[in-house]
């Protein structure tokens, strides 16, 4: 049987590394942290990572995406998942710091649009979403899809997180900070905030959306399609991946390791098919493997 590419390249770095008491991509502890609404899925893939290799020991927590970058930079771990790239600002105290960075692009996720459900609006356009998030618009009458009344409860993760710097540099590229009404700890009490507050609008990952968020209403985005007519789309794998879905995003896992050790090991796991079969499983368009459709053709 052939050897897979995470076989191969695990063996690899496994023989670089040199002596058995010295820790190798296959054997070792590592502390990992992740943006905190990846942490049940990264903890998925480490455990697949220790199934295979039970002489390695990854410790998954979670963290803000600013907390596990100062964390990467004052050398406490050694690999991160977060759900941006480095800002300039933190690239330059790597560079002052000697800090080599390997980035790996890992998946890609959508960034949902939630409102309560008893909210009748049933779409929004770019345009109506930029004038929220910058609060140009407070009422839900300033919304030209909506027919709702009352003003506009925006809520958000907190300016550490990943969805804030999303929102504000690269989907909407604002040089002013974002006030919303609302700041969450996490994007999943923005969900659970969203559920309890009619008036209230909400940005979260859509791969956090599930059966179990009953209480809100996914909103699909009205943008030109390629044959250029104005169309709905929602956060989906598919729509994802053909950038149909105007606000989405990568998830990139950063090592400084200098050594072949077990980030290493674990960043091959996670680009491998088993790994990337569990972000797809999830919902996230992995990037090493096509998203699942299914097509029946009339025989």
């Amino acid at each position: 049987m052939k050897h897979t590419l995470l076989s191969i390249l695990i063996i690899l770095i496994a023989v670089v590394s040199g002596c058995k008491n010295k820790e190798t991509a296959t054997f070792g502890h590592q502390l990992l942290l992740t943006a905190d609404p990846y942490l049940p899925l990264i903890q998925q893939e480490a455990d697949q990572f220790t199934s295979l290799y039970p002489q390695v020991k990854v410790e998954v927590r979670g963290a803000s995406t600013r907390g596990a970058i100062i964390s990467l930079l004052n050398d406490s771990v050694h690999t991160i998942v977060i759900d941006r790239q480095f800002n300039e600002e933190e690239k330059q105290v790597a560079q002052q710091a000697s800090i080599r960075l390997v980035e790996n692009k890992i998946a890609e996720d959508g960034i949902a649009i939630i409102v309560h459900k008893q909210n009748p609006i049933t779409n929004i356009t770019t345009n109506s979403v930029h004038q929220i998030v910058t609060r140009m618009a407070i009422e839900w009458t300033q919304v030209a899809e909506s027919h709702w009344s009352g003003s506009i409860d925006f809520v958000l993760t907190g300016r550490n997180s990943g969805m804030y710097e999303l929102l504000q540099k690269k989907i909407f590229n604002e040089s002013k900070p974002l006030e919303p009404n609302a700041v969450m700890n996490s994007q999943r009490e923005v969900i659970q905030y969203v559920s309890i507050h009619p008036y209230s609008v909400g940005f979260v990952a859509a791969s956090l959306l599930t059966d179990e968020t009953v209480n809100v209403k996914l909103l699909p985005v009205l943008t030109k399609s390629p044959e250029g007519d104005e169309k709905e789309y929602l956060p989906e794998q598919q729509e994802i991946h053909e950038s149909l879905y105007p606000f989405h995003y990568s998830l990139y896992l950063y090592n400084t390791e200098a050594k072949a050790a077990v980030g290493v090991g674990f960043s091959a796991l996670v680009l491998s098919n088993i790994g990337q079969k569990i972000f797809q499983k999830s919902g996230l368009v992995p990037v090493t493997i096509p998203y699942r459709t299914i097509q029946l053709h009339a025989e």
